[in-house]
């Protein structure tokens, strides 16, 4: 190769271009005896000969040459019936010839290009723009053949495109490598422009997504008029997955979108009102599989899920309140039911949330919203709701001694016993099995929204079992008190914290009692544990000392020594300090020695009081038992009645109870066991017992709210009445959701105390 300018002969020079070009482009044997450099060498020379380079002449030559090879190629191909392959197997040989020619034209491609940049000589040279030779090449292919096909020629190309589509929908074979050499073309030949993918855009995609319109709107309606919505679903499912494959295929990369959202439109958007409509129907028949289906679909169009998930949220808030309401007024007494069949449908929803909606957090938040509906429903009555207090009657009943032995007698237990049935073995529950259960109770615990009632009916059964110690296992009482710190925070817990730290004062109170008698020789004391309880911490009834029914209180002759003598002590101890007697929740052991037998009773102090008047013997009427106890009526008939439930006192005549009833003792008592325990508490009780909590909830959260509304007000100074409500709101969230009129009573009181004032009609001003 030579570098050096000479003088040629352009038309000797060009001939032998031609010769080149004519081997390159039609791929014969002369194709492989072309070097790029002897190509190279003949198009240098002829740009750099002298006098004069032929640099516009050669680029008129070869676009005159490229203008005629591509008119001739759009001729051979309209020759063909299938004029895709011809076409494909010719812009594929074109396009190779054309870059292989690109490359042994380079140097005029640089001489082009410069001149293009720098503005000198970038005219049209006749009628041919100058460019690189590739782009040239391709911009011919365009006007010769695309354009021509298309004006002249009824666009048979593409129709016929278009056509192999449908086959290819329809499921019969399609050359799926041609179509897509074919599409493929259009982004190719307009590669060297600013706007590469307008002529694709033009003369592919628009058509094409009209194409898909057409063919997938009669589909779909044909499908929904002859089938099942599970069956129109399958099919548009497998209609999708095929259009995406398809979309790979054929169509450029920006195409997918628009062409798989116009298909969403017509399959999808256009019935997706049936598909809602059958949704409750497949949840209700469990037909997760064809739930799926309408999730995938339905999430590929905007807001398309919305409308299952409120339906979603409803069918699963309408199981458990069924659930409710098939457990009736007996939920409070049954809270083991009532809380095993909810965490039984949490957890299969949960599960279908996995399973079957991908675990959409949609979905699952759908699940907790019903759930938070369930637990805090009232049932439109206008009444509290029971889940609070259920929840903590549930803790309550798996806390306890024993708790295994009576889920089993409340299970396995029968209104008849046959003959031949072994005595099933009852084990106690193990304390893992507690705790396990304890812990998913926390799961619809946190759906729970007055956690300030859960927290009065727990702290109060919690008092009990302590008092009582009825508790299986303190380690079991601990996690769960930490358990509610770690969801409600440290202030929800601190009264329940305190109540253990008491039961340990109270022990080693106990202890040095003990000491404290045996030091001073106290004579006349009985074996008794007194428990010394902080009054701000434990949810007590508690009753003055002074006051009119505690002070007609009999206490028996034998336990004032051990209380007078305890109070001294004390005294001693912690000056200043008051004690507040609890008669009514104290218990004790008496025994039995008129019978052939000994027996011990566990009795509350009011029962003891009874008994102990009955060691002369004399038969008593209820009003002399009032008079002589200084119980009240009250008191009296509820300790009355167990006694001769279990009896060890009978009226006289057999007659039922009542103020005029003559009481004895029951001289042919007889019973199995040696220590029987003699409960005082009944239905009544308990509705009292829940009437009183709920009444103290409501104080408490009286007194809240206008300390909520103090706090706010002595930080802001003035604030608007909607201000002020929201910020309440945000503040007792985390406790209970206060109601409007609540929030009203509260304002209105902290004015007549003159805490706050009225500004203007709906401003409040603190005052200092």
């Amino acid at each position: 190769m030579t570098l050096r300018r000479k003088a040629i002969d352009f038309d000797q020079h060009f001939a032998q271009l031609i010769d080149m070009l004519n081997g390159i482009y039609s791929f014969s044997s002369k194709q492989q005896q072309i070097k790029g450099m002897t190509m190279y060498q003949v198009v240098y020379d002829m740009c750099i000969a002298i006098p004069r380079p032929f640099t516009d002449r050669l680029f008129t030559g070869i676009a005159e040459y490229i203008d005629g090879h591509t008119s001739n190629e759009c001729k051979m191909m309209l020759t063909h019936d299938d004029i895709v392959t011809s076409y494909a197997r010719a812009f594929e040989r074109f396009a190779l010839a054309a870059e292989y020619m690109s490359r042994g034209c380079c140097y005029l491609d640089r001489i082009n290009t410069s001149n293009s940049s720098s503005g000198r000589n970038a005219s049209v040279t006749g009628k041919y723009r100058k460019q690189n030779v590739e782009a040239l090449a391709l911009l011919l292919w365009k006007n010769n053949v695309l354009f021509t096909i298309r004006d002249k020629h009824q666009n048979k190309l593409f129709y016929q495109v278009f056509e192999l589509i449908r086959q290819d929908r329809d499921g019969d074979d399609a050359p799926h490598g041609t179509i897509k050499s074919v599409v493929t073309s259009l982004v190719q030949v307009n590669s060297f422009t600013e706007q590469p993918l307008q002529l694709y855009i033009e003369e592919f995609e628009r058509p094409y997504l009209v194409h898909t319109k057409r063919y997938y709107e009669a589909e779909a309606a044909r499908e929904i008029a002859s089938g099942s919505i599970s069956a129109f679903m399958q099919k548009a499912s497998e209609r999708l997955q095929q259009e995406i494959v398809r979309n790979n295929q054929y169509c450029h990369s920006t195409s997918h979108g628009r062409i798989v959202k116009e298909f969403e439109a017509q399959y999808i958007a256009a019935y997706q009102d049936r598909i809602i409509d059958e949704f409750e129907v497949m949840l209700k028949d469990e037909r997760f599989q064809d739930c799926t289906l309408a999730y995938s679909l339905l999430n590929r169009i905007p807001d398309g899920l919305k409308p299952i998930l409120e339906i979603y949220q409803n069918y699963v808030s309408k199981l458990g309140k069924d659930i409710v309401t098939q457990l009736g007024s007996s939920v409070t007494k049954n809270p083991k039911s009532y809380v095993d069949q909810l965490l039984s449908l949490h957890q299969k929803y949960y599960q279908v949330n996995h399973q079957v909606f991908s675990s959409d957090p949609l979905f699952t938040a759908a699940v907790d919203k019903a759930f938070r509906t369930i637990i805090n429903d009232s049932s439109g009555n206008n009444l509290p709701a029971n889940g609070p207090e259920t929840l903590a009657r549930y803790c309550d009943m798996m806390m306890k001694k024993n708790a295994g032995k009576k889920e089993a007698t409340s299970t396995a237990g029968g209104p008849t016993k046959r003959k031949g049935l072994k005595k099933p073995i009852v084990a106690d529950m193990d304390e893992g099995d507690q705790e396990e259960r304890l812990m998913k109770m926390v799961t619809l615990f946190k759906y729970v929204e007055d956690k300030d009632v859960f927290q009065k009916f727990y702290s109060r059964m919690l008092a009990k079992r302590l008092i009582y110690g009825a508790s299986s296992s303190e380690e079991l009482e601990i996690n769960m008190i930490n358990r509610l710190k770690e969801i409600c925070g440290v202030e929800y817990t601190s009264k329940l914290n305190k109540m253990f730290t008491d039961m340990s004062l109270s022990s080693d109170l106990n202890t040095k009692f003990k000491n404290y008698v045996k030091e001073k020789n106290l004579t006349g004391q009985v074996n008794m544990d007194i428990l010394v309880l902080t009054a701000g911490a434990w949810p007590l009834n508690q009753k003055e000392d002074t006051g009119p029914d505690t002070n007609k209180i009999q206490i028996p002759a034998v336990l004032e020594n051990n209380i007078s003598s305890f109070e001294t002590f004390y005294g001693n101890h912690y000056n200043g300090r008051r004690l507040l007697w609890q008669w009514n929740l104290t218990r004790g052991e008496i025994r039995i020695n008129h019978l052939d037998r000994n027996y011990e009773l566990q009795v509350s102090l009011y029962q003891m009081i009874i008994l102990i008047l009955f060691n002369q013997g004399i038969p008593l009427l209820v009003n002399d038992i009032i008079l002589q106890s200084g119980l009240t009526e009250g008191d009296t008939m509820k300790s009355l009645k167990p006694l001769i439930d279990v009896h060890v006192l009978e009226t006289v005549n057999g007659d039922n109870l009542s103020l005029t009833s003559k009481i004895r003792v029951n001289t042919s008592f007889i019973s199995k066991r040696t220590k029987i325990k003699v409960t005082a508490a009944s239905q009544g009780d308990n509705q009292q017992e829940s009437q009183s909590a709920r009444k103290s909830v409501d104080e408490d959260r009286r007194m809240y709210l206008q300390a909520a509304i103090v706090r706010i007000m002595k930080s802001r100074q003035v604030l608007p009445h909607v201000q002020l409500i929201q910020e309440i709101f945000d503040q007792a969230n985390s406790r209970f959701s206060p109601s409007v009129i609540m929030i009203k009573k509260c304002i209105e009181q902290l004015l007549e105390k003159q805490f706050i004032a009225r500004q203007e009609r709906d401003t409040y001003v603190y005052v200092a």
